[in-house]
């Protein structure tokens, strides 16, 4: 969820809660007010009323709808204001109505009169009308002050964050250039960028120490193993005992697996660090196919049984040395670690890749094979990166690798 969504979120919810409980309040002081106000005026009615006996008018010639005296002895103590809600004949509306009906006792020329005056009651549906056309309005006026200040001027208040996000996802150690970010008098922001410039320059410092250093690894390696190679390919030439050409033998081997290990490492940085250039659209069904061709002398030799289904032409975007390498590792390790007779399917879709083949049972957890230098088959060939390579660069390119075994059958698929 983006940051402006999520506060717009936040201030509207907010807000309903606070118009809630508002409205709550409001209403009950609402009522309150008018409870006491509607008192008040009925006690100066009647008091009123008790004025105009007391100037010598007679109560009977007062007395109507809304009005009631009564005679009470004289010897009774005064009442005092009381105020109760009844049901009476409102005439003007022609029906009865709730109304508050407020009684007092006053004693005048010798005479104790109980003077009854009723009035209309504001209804309860009618404050609560009132107090939600009144929230209403206001959350109307919230929506508003929302759509103005959220989607216009907190654009331009977040506007140097934006920018400094789109040159974050802009960065790559291919341009060799640190974060240059916008000024801004937003203190946060400044700091943020400010911290930002100076993280990117020290990445970009430790990225290319730690590229000489692989690059120089790889280089000064390569050189010695080169020698190594030919000076065994020249003692292999020579007349030497079985155990001289077994111990030359396994030397040649091991600087052949040094020099696939540094490769592979090399290769795994750059796959890392991003260092390729953009992907280009690759047809995978002509690259699996010229990979099956140049692999099927050794498949033959070990006698091994392989179907393949190929809808139709599927292309992926992928650098193509990439797919080279994800698509001949991938049919490596199905041959590698296959077994003598045994059987490899390749089934390639739209949607995915997937490569079966036969082989022994897993001791460990065919999660943990994905690891670097993680392998279960003695094979000297293999040095434990391949499928580590292609973990690798299946997340370089947002595809989903998974590799699973079930008793003797073992699955690698590319989901696309």
């Amino acid at each position: 969820m983006k940051l402006l969504n999520l506060l717009t979120t936040l201030y509207l919810l907010l807000t309903l809660a606070t118009l809630l409980v508002g409205g709550v309040f409001i209403y009950q002081k609402l009522e309150s007010e008018i409870d006491f106000e509607l008192g008040m005026e009925l006690e100066r009615q009647i008091d009123a009323f008790a004025g105009r006996i007391a100037q010598g008018i007679d109560p009977e010639a007062l007395q109507s709808e809304r009005l009631e005296i009564k005679v009470l002895p004289f010897e009774m103590e005064e009442e005092s204001l009381t105020l109760r809600d009844t049901i009476a004949y409102h005439d003007p509306m022609n029906r009865e109505e709730k109304q508050l009906k407020a009684s007092k006792s006053v004693k005048i020329d010798g005479r104790h009169y109980r003077i009854s005056y009723f009035n209309l009651v504001v209804e309860t549906e009618d404050i609560t009308e009132t107090v939600v056309y009144t929230m209403l309005i206001v959350l109307l006026v919230q929506l508003l002050a929302v759509v103005f200040f959220f989607r216009s001027i907190s654009n331009r208040i977040l506007r140097p964050f934006q920018h400094t996000l789109e040159k974050i996802q802009q960065f790559s150690f291919q341009k060799n250039q640190p974060l240059v970010l916008e000024q801004t008098n937003i203190r946060e922001f400044a700091q943020l960028n400010q911290f930002l410039e100076r993280m990117s320059a020290k990445l970009l410092k430790d990225y290319r120490q730690i590229k000489e250093f692989s690059e120089n690894i790889s280089h000064e390696i390569h050189t010695p193993s080169a020698v190594i190679r030919g000076k065994l390919e020249h003692l292999m030439n020579l007349e030497i005992t079985e155990e001289q050409a077994h111990l030359i033998h396994s030397a040649y081997q091991n600087n052949e697996k040094i020099h696939r290990i540094v490769k592979s490492l090399a290769l795994l940085a750059k796959l890392e660090n991003e260092e390729f250039e953009k992907p280009e659209p690759v047809n995978l069904t002509q690259l699996i196919q010229s990979n099956l061709e140049m692999l099927q002398e050794l498949i033959q030799l070990r006698g091994i049984e392989l179907q393949s289904a190929f809808s139709k032409p599927i292309t992926v975007p992928m650098h193509p040395h990439m797919a080279e390498i994800m698509i001949n590792n991938i049919l490596s390790n199905a041959i590698k670690h296959n077994q003598a007779k045994g059987w490899i399917k390749v089934e390639l879709t739209e949607k995915e890749l997937v490569v079966q083949n036969s082989g022994k049972t897993l001791q460990a957890k065919p999660e943990d094979l994905l690891g670097r230098f993680q392998k279960e088959s003695q094979n000297p060939d293999s040095v434990g990166l391949g499928l580590a390579i292609v973990q690798q660069i299946c997340k370089t390119y947002g595809f989903d690798f998974s590799y699973q075994s079930e008793s003797q059958v073992h699955v690698m698929r590319i989901r696309f």
